[in-house]
């Protein structure tokens, strides 16, 4: 989720073709054609993003913080080897989606609460369920303390209720189920919308750092250095983080980010 949609490029309209209204049980869904990208699709919930797509070229991450989460999975997830993926929210399944065209030979499960949203991406956004990718529509908290110990390599939190984490995923409790369901070397990669002097995120650090063995954010530059608000992504892992590599990666590309201690970020709000 990546806020208000604020970009000068027209989204819907009578001459962009797709245009898509559901009511649903997290808000008013809607997907909107980019007119200027003839693939591009905008996943909006009550007025805010919750992912885009383009379905033409699913290796292409259009927001911001999703293609800084894309940058760091280079580093996580090396392009020809297994792995297995957790994500908790689906939206517009642009991350799994991404995994699949570039690591065919990971194996994802997507957690995402609305089946309305479900629908939409699998009817309008080519979704396709396979051995490599399953779909489970429930609360990401409730299947995160159902689920075996040491299942996943990679855990993904991207789910939101309006530009809020939901409660049950920012607790101490949760951020120990999600450790439980790790591999001993796995990462759990949390986004979450703050704004100075970035109170919840300080707080999700903190939270991250007393369960895992290292922990690192990042995000934009002017947002990790607490003179925007934005998104802020927290790695945490009990294994040593490859903090030189993630930094040479995100440096680059479009939307390129910075690397900041938790510690600092712990310091906040």
């Amino acid at each position: 989720m990546a806020g208000r949609r604020s970009s000068r490029r027209a989204f819907g309209g009578r001459s962009s073709g797709e245009q898509i209204r559901v009511e649903s049980s997290v808000g008013t869904v809607e997907l909107l054609q980019d007119r200027s990208r003839a693939g591009g699709r905008l996943l909006l919930i009550d007025g805010l993003t919750h992912g885009y797509v383009d379905l033409d070229d699913p290796a292409h991450l259009e927001l911001d913080y999703v293609a800084r989460i894309g940058a760091a999975l280079e580093v996580l997830v090396p392009r020809g080897e297994p792995a297995r993926v957790l994500h908790l929210g689906g939206g517009a399944f642009s991350l799994p989606r991404f995994l699949a065209s570039t690591r065919p030979q990971v194996t994802q499960t997507v957690v995402e609460k609305s089946g309305a949203v479900v629908r939409l991406a699998e009817k309008h956004l080519r979704l396709r369920r396979s051995d490599r990718l399953r779909v489970i529509t429930a609360d990401a908290a409730v299947m995160v303390d159902r689920e075996d110990d040491h299942a996943y390599d990679l855990v993904i939190g991207d789910a939101f209720v309006g530009t809020d984490t939901p409660p049950a995923m920012a607790t101490p409790t949760f951020a120990l189920d999600v450790h439980r369901i790790l591999a001993p070397d796995g990462a759990y990669l949390l986004n979450v919308v703050d704004q100075p002097p970035w109170p919840f995120a300080a707080m999700q650090a903190q939270i991250l750092r007393a369960r895992f063995g290292d922990v690192v954010a990042f995000g934009g530059r002017e947002v990790v250095r607490g003179k925007k608000s934005g998104n802020v992504l927290l790695l945490a892992s009990d294994a040593p983080l490859p903090r030189d590599a993630l930094e040479r990666r995100l440096a680059g590309g479009a939307h390129p980010a910075e690397l900041v201690s938790a510690e600092r970020m712990a310091g906040w709000g």
